[in-house]
């Protein structure tokens, strides 16, 4: 079975976003409905970030491209192993023209819930990569190729118990997402209010007094960050023969660390010289106006970093607190301004020395680092029991959608309780 035998049985529909003439650039405005286009469409999943809109005008004159829920939307150039599942949260978004869009009757013999799994399978990801190529630099989808793309012929109730089972996963991944953004979101606004608004328990019995930076409160200090913080404290040559984990910066994001590729020592890239602890703060030294730099709360022993990154160890201050202040805008602003080179712009070990901070008395510091270094943790926590779980979707995923697995003896709790805890 494939997409177009849906199609020819009138169980799905194939659309191409609007052309040029339609949708044009002067169409956008800053909020409104927003645009899915190419780099939106993650794997099965929505990516938020750079989403364009258009006004309720624009919308009501596309309304054709309108999208709802369990639309599944491809990338017309580029990525075509991807494909975003239109949730509730993106109904009436629009696809945009750089996009082609699947949708699925309610009384389709194949659910879009069930095809949005079988397409995040590496084997429909193959297929994709090696159908759209043509021998051409950028892999090019039309609707002719969307019809040709093949499903698992499996019976409907292991298409449902496959869907529920990866959804269940995915749904237990995206609630410790969210909590995750809470937690974030709570450590920048207690540093923000206690370092940038100096309203810190006991502030009110405290003058203010002026410093290099303005006024801060008395007993504060302005110092530079090579006061309270190494740089690049410690270094080494993996083994030959040891296996570790590399951390360079494609696994670094806005305050957070991805998956690392285990690396042979006989096979490490020259750039893997970073010792990196628990505490120590890291941060991108190429483009640091991507501000990717992240907490290391908890690494396993076998980390090492690329010298890409500039790693960050406490001396005379909380890891809590250095790492709420170097994830600044005004701390990422300096090094933008310190950043040399115009196709990668860079700054080394000593702009991270010279940058200058405000540094608390001990008390208060010590007072913040007992409440946002627990969230720190959790959100640690968390994010490793996506990661486990994540494993485990991947796991069983090809082997659901395909029913090489026999559902009825699928112990689920027991396989995730299993994952999280290794």
């Amino acid at each position: 079975m494939n997409v177009g035998d849906l199609v020819d049985a009138g169980h799905a529909e194939i659309k191409t976003g609007p052309f040029g003439t339609q949708l044009r650039a002067s169409d956008y405005v800053e909020s409104g409905r927003p645009v899915l286009n190419v780099r939106n469409v993650g794997f099965g999943d929505v990516r938020p970030k750079d989403l364009e809109y258009v006004d309720e005008a624009t919308a009501k004159r596309l309304a054709p491209h309108l999208l709802k829920p369990n639309d599944i939307v491809f990338g017309r150039k580029g990525a075509v192993e991807r494909h975003a599942f239109i949730s509730d949260k993106y109904e009436g978004a629009m696809q945009g023209s750089d996009c082609i869009r699947l949708r699925v009757s309610e009384g389709s013999p194949m659910p879009a819930r069930f095809i949005t799994f079988a397409l995040r399978t590496k084997e429909h990801q193959a297929w994709m990569r090696a159908f759209c190529s043509h021998g051409a630099t950028m892999a090019s989808l039309n609707q002719d190729i969307v019809r040709q793309i093949p499903l698992p012929e499996v019976d409907r109730a292991t298409q449902d118990f496959a869907a529920a089972v990866l959804q269940n996963i995915d749904d237990l991944i995206a609630n410790n997402r969210r909590r995750v953004e809470v937690l974030e979101e709570m450590a920048r606004a207690i540093y923000r209010e206690w370092f940038v608004k100096f309203r810190y328990p006991g502030h009110e019995d405290v003058p203010l007094v002026d410093s290099a930076l303005g006024p801060i409160p008395e007993g504060w200090a302005v110092k530079t960050l090579a006061e309270v913080a190494n740089v690049n404290r410690s270094s080494r040559k993996p083994d030959t023969d040891e296996m570790f984990k590399y951390l360079d910066i494609t696994a670094l994001s806005e305050r957070e660390i991805g998956e690392l590729n285990a690396v042979a020592g006989a096979d490490a890239p020259g750039r893997a010289r970073r010792v990196i602890s628990p505490g120590d703060t890291v941060w991108a030294t190429v483009r640091p106006n991507r501000r990717a730099h992240a907490l290391v709360v908890a690494p396993g022993d076998d980390w090492i970093a690329s010298t890409g990154l500039a790693v960050l160890t406490p001396t005379s201050v909380s890891s809590t607190l250095l790492f709420e202040t170097v994830s600044t805008s005004a701390f990422s602003d300096w090094l933008v301004s310190r950043a040399t080179g115009s196709a990668y712009p860079a700054v080394r070990a000593n702009d991270f020395e010279e940058a200058i901070v405000v540094v608390p008395d001990t008390r208060v510091d010590g007072v913040f680092a007992s409440r946002v270094a627990p969230m720190h943790e959790l959100s640690w926590k968390l994010r490793a029991e996506s990661s486990a779980l994540a494993g485990l979707r991947d796991l069983l995923l090809p082997k659901l959608v395909t029913g090489e697995i026999d559902v009825s003896t699928l112990d689920l709790d027991a396989l995730m309780e299993e994952a999280v805890a290794s």
